[in-house]
């Protein structure tokens, strides 16, 4: 099944980045590809996920229940747009509905693993309902080497099957040796696989489809981030 989970340790690690990398590099290989956004906060017109993700290509499914201005986490920014209480099943039912006629399905958590979205439930309980595994992204420039180890053991307590991490904006030759050496350093203190590095943009907003799926073959094992044999990648 070419279904994934893509998570944060908080907002601003590159989670839609890595979403639109995935999702048009499976679409340029004929995949059928739908993106799913349960929750988004911070959105507005100049600031919309789905938007973002067909602007890499506009053939990806894309769709999000919650749309929520407030940047605040999604328990407070639903409170203060009058939501009561998020609501699990529609999620699961919107997201049924995005995935119909598709093959590759990605959904994108907002914030982090840890962020509440309702009364004593964080995203990783919403994960629970969706059975995916999930991709951790990383930034070094954003998380420390300590939350990232928080993180996964968080994910872990939880049951939720980690496949990997993927570290955003990432330089290897940075003179800061924890950037230099964040990948081994999660390697050996998470027992995580990294799954590939992303390296720096310059202007986000108008990144081109061709340089972020290039990126994406060339620096990310995109086989075992959907756990099987792609042969149109041989």
């Amino acid at each position: 099944m070419l279904s994934v989970y893509i998570a944060g340790i908080k907002k601003g690690t590159g989670k839609t980045l890595l979403c639109a990398g995935l999702a048009g590099t499976m679409q340029s290989l004929n995949y059928a590809v739908s993106y799913y956004k349960p929750i988004q906060t911070g959105a507005n017109l100049l600031n919309d996920d789905t938007e973002f993700i067909n602007r890499i290509d506009k053939h990806i499914k894309s769709s999000s229940t919650y749309k929520l201005q407030s940047s605040s986490n999604p328990l407070i920014a639903s409170y203060l747009e009058g939501i009561r209480q998020i609501d699990t099943m529609k999620i699961m039912h919107d997201y049924k509905q995005n995935i119909m006629l598709t093959e590759c399905h990605i959904v994108e958590g907002n914030n982090g693993v840890t962020s509440p979205y309702d009364v004593k439930k964080t995203e990783t309980n919403l994960i629970e309902h969706f059975c995916l595994p999930v991709i951790l992204v990383a930034n070094p420039n954003i998380n420390t080497i300590d939350e990232v180890i928080s993180a996964v053991n968080y994910i872990h307590s939880k049951h939720v099957t980690l496949m990997g991490i993927v570290i955003n904006d990432f330089d290897d030759n940075s003179p800061n040796l924890e950037i230099k050496y964040y990948p081994q350093l999660i390697k050996e203190y998470t027992g995580a696989k990294i799954l590939g590095t992303l390296p720096h943009y310059e202007n986000f907003d108008n990144i081109s489809p061709q340089t972020l799926i290039a990126d994406i073959l060339n620096r990310l094992n995109v086989e075992e981030i959907f756990s099987l044999k792609i042969s149109k990648l041989c």
